[in-house]
């Protein structure tokens, strides 16, 4: 795979976020300023990229081609990771997290990044919603790594959690945990298990029913205490 520096990585980068817009357009990637992104992109840097054979052009549309998405997909997971290690393990500010990413995606070594993933529980969004590219270790469903993220059905009673991230099986149920507050970084704590799943945070109670709780996946951290009511089906 081609060696790139930073900066025509970040490029690269800043086209692939732009395609899961739909903003694909020479005059659109210019002006556009990514959130995750920190890099001013320059007619210059795509003409490179062109003659690289990592974008392909046509008129002002602007694609990424099959070895040009490969590097990007690859920036992408390892940004997004990155985000999610420093949001749900280390609890910064989810903004901060992305600035913080972008300053250090290009260091992760491919073997950090598989651990990474899999100590996180091998999540498919960054804090932010953002799809984060599956890897090797996802479709192996690897557990080699120790680690303390787990569904909430697997947090013993009395034991507290903060959400890494929910994967729903349906969007009315992400929806409507996330009007009630469960959102990544919420700190829940179960009281029981039967007959429903009951955990309270942010001063609320809430019981939920077993496979709602199995597409929330929290970090087990020291218990504290909190105080509602609700019931999601």
């Amino acid at each position: 795979m081609t060696n790139l520096n930073d900066h025509l990585e970040n490029v690269l980068e800043a086209v692939f976020m732009a395609q899961e817009l739909g903003d694909v357009t020479v005059e659109k990637i210019l002006e556009r300023r990514s959130e995750d992104v920190q890099v001013e992109v320059k007619r210059e840097d795509l003409e490179k990229l062109v003659g690289m054979g990592l974008l392909e052009r046509d008129g002002e549309e602007i694609a990424l081609t099959d070895e040009g998405r490969a590097i990007a997909k690859q920036t992408v997971r390892r940004h997004r990771l990155a985000e999610m290690l420093l949001f749900s393990m280390l609890g910064v500010d989810r903004d901060l997290a992305s600035e913080i990413a972008c300053k250090v995606e290009h260091g992760i070594r491919e073997e950090m990044l598989e651990g990474v993933c899999t100590m996180l529980g091998h999540p498919s969004t960054c804090p932010h919603g953002r799809p984060i590219p599956p890897g090797e270790c996802c479709a192996a469903g690897r557990k080699v790594v120790a680690t303390n993220v787990m569904p909430l059905t697997e947090l013993p009673p009395g034991e507290r959690g903060r959400i890494v991230y929910i994967r729903p099986r349906s969007h009315h149920r992400l929806h409507r945990l996330a009007s009630l507050g469960m959102n990544p970084g919420v700190i829940v704590e179960l009281h029981r298990r039967s007959p429903a799943f009951c955990v309270r945070f942010e001063e609320t109670d809430l019981a939920i029913d077993k496979d709602v709780a199995q597409d929330i996946h929290v970090s087990r951290i020291p218990r504290e205490g909190n105080g509602g009511n609700g019931q999601i089906r």
